[in-house]
Formats: C-alpha cells, sequence, structure tokens
C-alpha cells in the first residue's frame, strides 16, 4: 500500500534523480524538460514555459535538497546554504498558509514554474521533521550522489563495491 508519505518521498527522489552523476545526463536541462517533468509529475494544470533562469533556480533548487540528503547519510553539508536556497524558492513560490482538514499546509500562491518548484518546497517541509524523511538520503559516493532509502550507497553491488575497493586500494599502497 502506497501512503501520501510515500507519494511525497517518491516526488522528491525523482526530483533529486532528474540528474544521474554518473551519465551526466539532467532531464530538466532545458526549459521545455523542466516543463514536462512538471506536468508529469502532476506538479502544474498546463504545459508551462520556463525561463532560463527558472530552469537555474530548479537546478539549485535540486542541489539543495542533495545536500540535505547527503546529511541525512552523516556527510559534512553547507545546511545553512542549501537551506537558504530553499527558502527563496519559497519567497519565489509566495507561500501562503492553507488547511486541509484542520492541518495548515504551505501553498504556493504563485503560477508556473516556481509554483511547482514551491510545490516541492512545501513537500520538503513537510517530510523534514519525519523519521521517513531521515531514511531517504543521497549516495556517499561523490560519483554517484543518486538517492537512495537508508544505505550508505545506493547499491552495495556498485558504489558499495567501488568503495570497498578504494579503501582496500588506500590500506595496501602504504
Amino acid at each position: 500500500m502506497v501512503t501520501v508519505l510515500d507519494t511525497r518521498l517518491e516526488l522528491v527522489r525523482d526530483y533529486v534523480n532528474t540528474f544521474d552523476f554518473e551519465t551526466g545526463i539532467d532531464e530538466i536541462a532545458t526549459p521545455d524538460e523542466l516543463a514536462t517533468w512538471l506536468s508529469e509529475q502532476g506538479l502544474v494544470e498546463d504545459l508551462v514555459k520556463p525561463t532560463e533562469q527558472e530552469v537555474e533556480d530548479a537546478h539549485a533548487l535540486r542541489e539543495a535538497i542533495r545536500e540535505l540528503l547527503l546529511a541525512n547519510n552523516g556527510s559534512e553539508v553547507d545546511a545553512a546554504a542549501a537551506s537558504q536556497t530553499l527558502e527563496e524558492a519559497g519567497r519565489r513560490a509566495h507561500f501562503g498558509v492553507r488547511f486541509e482538514a484542520g492541518r495548515a499546509v504551505l501553498a504556493p500562491e504563485a503560477d508556473g514554474a516556481p509554483g511547482a518548484l514551491g510545490r516541492i518546497v512545501a513537500t520538503v517541509a513537510e517530510l523534514a521533521p519525519t523519521d521517513e524523511w531521515k531514511r531517504l538520503k543521497t549516495c556517499r559516493d561523490e560519483h554517484c550522489k543518486s538517492r537512495n532509502r537508508s544505505r550508505a550507497w545506493c547499491s552495495m553491488e556498485v558504489c558499495g563495491n567501488r568503495e570497498k575497493a578504494r579503501s582496500f586500494r588506500r590500506r595496501h599502497a602504504s
């Protein structure tokens, strides 16, 4: 059974994974690609026409969230800078408070890409205090940095083995 929490975690995970460090492929590299991705995720009702600046904002937001997920994996990060990026995205989204079933939620009042990115920020804000958020992590491998759930590496077969091989070589080189 997929819960609302799972769906929100999947949104954040999928957003962070729009850039693949191993292949260099960015699913939201252009305004058209960002518009398509936002539409496919249901973050906008109609296809939007993001600007180049909004694509840059989307990339900055993605990397700020990636930093927070890396912190969830025990890495030293600049959480203040990442938080500032999320706050700026929230300001561009013109957050307001809406009540759903008596529960306060952040709701972007902006349209287009800023509003859609604001929905991602609102999701992060809602998830941040939960145990589930703490389990969502970024792979520690600097060449991968994909998301994973509760492991140091996204895959022991790939990133974990690479790290073990690096450690082995370091130990035996001295």
